[in-house]
């Protein structure tokens, strides 16, 4: 499993109409996301003009979970979608964890 961190924000401010629901982005990605990479679970937060996630995929390999990812974002945010009008500015795994460089809190 891939820890891949998602930073999304809207192009023109706060977006206008109905607000976006963490859960609906969620079912987003999970139907957007094609082949061996799945998504496992997820945490996501979605504020005026950002969201933010943190995503646990399953997949063969690193960059494979990450360029599944990717596209799944791509998909969202294109015209019509449910995050039309976003961009995404990051989906990438989060580098010091990846390569296990950062060591966890230990316990006295």
């Amino acid at each position: 499993m891939y820890m891949i961190c998602v930073r999304a924000e809207t192009r023109d401010g706060p977006p206008s109409g109905t607000a976006v629901e963490a859960t609906a982005v969620r079912e987003g990605l999970e139907q957007a996301l094609r082949g061996p990479a799945r998504l496992g679970h997820a945490r996501i937060r979605v504020t005026d003009g950002a969201l933010d996630a943190v995503v646990f995929m399953t997949a063969g390999c690193l960059l494979e979970a990450e360029a599944a990812l990717r596209t799944a974002c791509g998909e969202l945010t294109a015209d019509g979608s449910l995050l039309a009008g976003w961009q995404v500015l990051r989906c990438e795994a989060e580098s010091w964890l990846a390569l296990g460089l950062r060591e966890l809190p230990t316990r006295r």
